[in-house]
């Protein structure tokens, strides 16, 4: 097993693969690529930062001593090249009991208690994305508008990698459809009128 993180700005890239030759990519915690290689691959992936996509290519490669190594190249420009990917495992994270509580009791639309869950969940890791994006989800069902637009938008903010989840969970719905929604995508999910998520400010009759 090997493994290294790398570090641009403010979003963590981790990469690790096993003796199968299996590569993962993780970025700020989740998933964003998975491939197979023996001699070296590349990872295509995008992450919202302040408020745009930005895209990144990890390349994974054997050096002239047979050393696995990567290069980082962000929105075209190569920014780290040559890191050496050392022997060793991706460090163990603390299960967050709460978070899978609060998930337990969202599939079962137990929406208040699930809430608690995850306000709990965040004292353990306040930068969590998944954490702030199931928030919103309950929020939603629960027509809590306001609340949800603030979850999402931390969700985005602290790295969510997949915010085409946005536009396709069915528990948003709801916030899907409120007025303010648009200008909310059209910004990278950064910025919301407040007065419209209120509903002081609907369109139409």
């Amino acid at each position: 097993m090997q493994y290294k993180k790398i570090t641009s700005g403010n979003t963590i890239i981790e990469f690790h693969n096993n003796w199968l030759g299996e590569e993962t990519v993780i970025v700020n915690g989740q998933v964003v690529s998975k491939k197979s290689s023996i001699w070296g691959t590349n990872h295509y992936f995008a992450i919202p930062e302040n408020g745009a996509d930005v895209k990144y290519i990890l390349t994974s490669k054997l050096t002239d001593g047979m050393q696995v190594a990567l290069d980082l190249i962000r929105n075209g420009e190569l920014v780290q090249e040559n890191v050496p990917v050392p022997f060793g495992s991706k460090p163990k994270k603390p299960v967050n009991k709460a978070k899978k509580r609060g998930l337990a009791e969202l599939k079962e639309y137990a929406l208040e208690e699930a809430l608690a869950e995850f306000e709990q969940a965040l004292e353990q890791d306040p930068k969590d994305p998944e954490i702030y994006f199931h928030m919103a989800c309950a929020h939603s069902v629960l027509e809590n508008t306001s609340d949800g637009f603030s979850c999402l938008k931390k969700a985005v903010e602290n790295g969510l990698a997949d915010t085409e989840m946005i536009l396709n969970h069915d528990m948003l719905a709801f916030i899907r459809i409120n007025a303010a929604f648009e200008d909310f995508l059209n910004s990278g999910f950064t910025e919301y009128d407040e007065g419209m998520v209120a509903g002081k400010k609907e369109l139409g009759p």
